[in-house]
């Protein structure tokens, strides 16, 4: 069960990979080298569906012959990268950030990577580049493509015409969807195997059509072949270069390198393009280790990351770090994967499926253990533990906190007290990160009653359409009937961007208008006195990595406990945002609107807070949304400013 070699392929796979790597080692210089996987998707439909296409020809196809198979070629090197995951990050992650790893081990050895990828996906991810597994998300959709399709073609099999007809109808079925769910859903339209099959089924025509002697270009003169060769490097080319992250994509884009494949395949490998340059020795010999690469380039990367506490490596490590995926893939091809793949026994076969079942275990394991924070000092546990987890109820996600286009709970209005005043809390997801504090004030000393109306990546501008959150023009109306109905007597205004939220070419001077009106229309409303709060720290490492390294340090006897630091600047600290704010306090001072700045409160000469004092709490959890404790003590040092008592 094996089709006939052809070196045009292996260097096909050889463009796809290095588009990939340069793409994760310099994304700014590869813009669109994701385009990669989706030449891979080509080549397997089409390698796939041609073994089994010459194995119904001879009337010998084995479900368990073509899984084994499947199993000797995958499961090794698999194996080798899951177990090089859980034993690294057992050195170098953090608690929260092992865990995380545990789960993707997890999934990852049950080819369901896409799934959790696309589960997780949210406002508060945690840094894609230092998940060692995020690429196994394509593997997840070939792998379940492996497991639908077989069954597929062997039944339409029976008939004329029947894997073509079959073929053709999952493609557009596949591709339409792709279309429709790219616009609205566009992480399900990347991770989803149903927006994504039309892509590995152009490759399963290309069987088809050579299995029964009807491949297109193959039959036609040599011009014709070299014409679609070239044609087909010109469109991979032309989607590396066009295609980009800003990109709806898959969506038409993908048609690009899906095409392109799809010509360069249907070509053959007797085209100029095909001896010359994907037939040649090197690209031959990047195309054979070409798996592996993909499996140890991406885990390498997010090491060097995750020793650095998340700042983006310098371009020569980062060459480096590629050089070692190659040497590390160039391994695993003459060393690991022959003991299986082409020596194959049942006892091999058995011990490569058990191995990557036992990794998978183990990485539950880890994701139920919490990350094993017992690996750490109690300083590093307490800095290091999910105060994401802790803080989104507190910050009333899904009700109060919206990160979608529902709407507001009821319970976001506390019910009115006789000549109590009400405090209003609107704006984006630095609005929310106010609220623990504001309770905490008001369980504690009382005087006030609290309506919250806070939206992911939504600014509190009445008619604000925004590109990346589809509810937010809805979300601002829906408090606008909250703030007419409830009549606050304060109304705190916070946003993380005011300007800049759908990119830096929203016109600044039609934002302001637009604020103005809202300030105007909130007067109107019998709104005496509006308070906006400005920007807070942003930072590139988030503050729990660096005091996290700093226990480490201690540990290990590097530095002393006088030395952990209490405050950090630049380069880990992305800025202050004192000027912005001084920018914002003269614009809205103008409009007769308080402004505080939260800039003096954990910053001075020396740099930011990077844990609250007394508690070791983080300041944030991530780059710029507080902790609980953090939010607690930033609204007690303001308190009188922010409640006006």
């Amino acid at each position: 069960m094996r089709p006939a070699y052809r070196s045009d392929i292996d260097g096909l796979r050889a463009i796809a990979v290095l588009l990939v790597v340069g793409f994760h080692a310099f994304p700014a210089e590869v813009r669109g080298g994701f385009i990669g996987v989706d030449v891979f998707f080509v080549i397997s439909g089409f390698l796939i569906t041609s073994i089994i296409c010459q194995a119904l020809d001879r009337g010998d196809f084995s479900f368990a012959t073509f899984y084994a198979r499947r199993i000797n070629r995958i499961f090794p090197a698999l194996l080798l990268v899951l177990a090089a995951c859980a034993i690294g990050g057992w050195f170098l992650q953090f608690p929260v950030d092992y865990r995380d790893a545990g789960k993707a081990i997890g999934f990852g050895a049950a080819f369901l990577a896409n799934i959790a990828l696309l589960h997780d996906s949210g406002y508060f991810d945690t840094s894609s580049e230092l998940n060692p597994l995020l690429h196994l998300w394509s593997l997840g959709v070939e792998e379940q493509f492996y497991l639908l399709w077989p069954p597929v073609i062997i039944l339409a099999w029976r008939w004329k015409n029947g894997a073509v007809v079959a073929a053709v109808a999952i493609l557009l079925t596949s591709f339409v969807t792709n279309l429709l769910l790219t616009p609205t859903h566009q992480s399900a339209a990347f991770y989803l195997p149903v927006t994504r099959f039309w892509e590995l089924m152009t490759g399963c025509l290309l069987a088809i059509a050579t299995a029964t002697r009807a491949a297109p270009l193959a039959q036609h003169a040599a011009r014709l072949r070299n014409i679609g060769a070239v044609a087909g490097l010109a469109l991979i080319a032309t989607g590396a270069t066009l295609i980009d992250r800003s990109r709806a994509f898959p969506g038409w884009w993908a048609v690009l390198p899906v095409l392109g494949a799809a010509l360069l395949i249907a070509s053959g490998p007797g085209t100029w393009v095909g001896r010359r340059l994907l037939g040649n020795r090197a690209m031959v010999y990047v195309g054979l280790i070409s798996y592996p690469l993909y499996l140890w380039h991406w885990p390498v990367l997010a090491a060097i990351r995750i020793v650095r506490l998340g700042e983006e490596p310098p371009p020569l490590m980062k060459l480096i770090a590629v050089l070692v995926a190659f040497g590390l893939a160039d391994f695993t091809y003459r060393f690991v994967e022959p003991k299986i793949r082409y020596r194959p026994t049942r006892a091999k076969t058995a011990a490569a499926f058990a191995g990557v079942a036992l990794v998978g275990l183990v990485g539950a394991g880890i994701y139920v253990a919490g990350g094993v924070p017992s690996r750490f000092s109690a300083g590093v546990q307490i800095v290091a533990r999910d105060h994401q987890a802790e803080a989104m109820p507190a910050y009333r996600l899904k009700s109060c906190f919206l990160s979608s286009g529902s709407t507001f709970a009821r319970e976001c209005d506390d019910a009115a007290l006789p000549g109590v005043p009400r405090i209003a809390l609107w704006g984006d997801s630095h609005a929310a990160h106010l609220y623990p504090g504001l309770r905490a004030v008001q369980e504690s000393e009382g005087g006030f009653v609290l309506s919250q109306y806070t939206t992911a990546g939504c600014p509190p501008i009445f008619g604000y359409v925004s590109v990346q959150t589809q509810g937010c023009t809805a979300a601002n109306a829906t408090a606008r009937e909250r703030l007419k109905a409830v009549k606050p007597d304060t109304v705190i205004l916070v946003a993380r961007q005011w300007h800049d939220y759908d990119g830096a070419d929203r016109d600044p001077a039609a934002i302001d208008a637009m604020i103005k009106a809202t300030l105007a229309e909130l007067h109107s409303i019998g709104i005496r006195r509006i308070v906006v709060v400005g920007k807070f720290p942003s930072w590139r490492t988030p503050p729990k990595r660096i005091l996290a390294q700093a226990y480490r340090s201690e540990a290990a006897g590097l530095i002393t406990a006088s030395e952990i630091p209490t405050r950090d600047g630049p380069p880990k600290l992305d800025r202050s945002e004192a000027e912005a704010n001084e920018r914002l306090r003269a614009f809205f001072t103008a409009q007769g609107i308080e402004f505080i700045s939260p800039t003096p409160v954990y910053c001075n000469d020396q740099g930011c807070l990077l844990a609250v004092p007394g508690s070791g709490t983080p300041v944030t959890f991530d780059g710029s949304h507080l902790t609980i404790a953090s939010s607690q003590f930033f609204v007690r040092q303001i308190a009188k400013e922010l409640l006006g008592r």
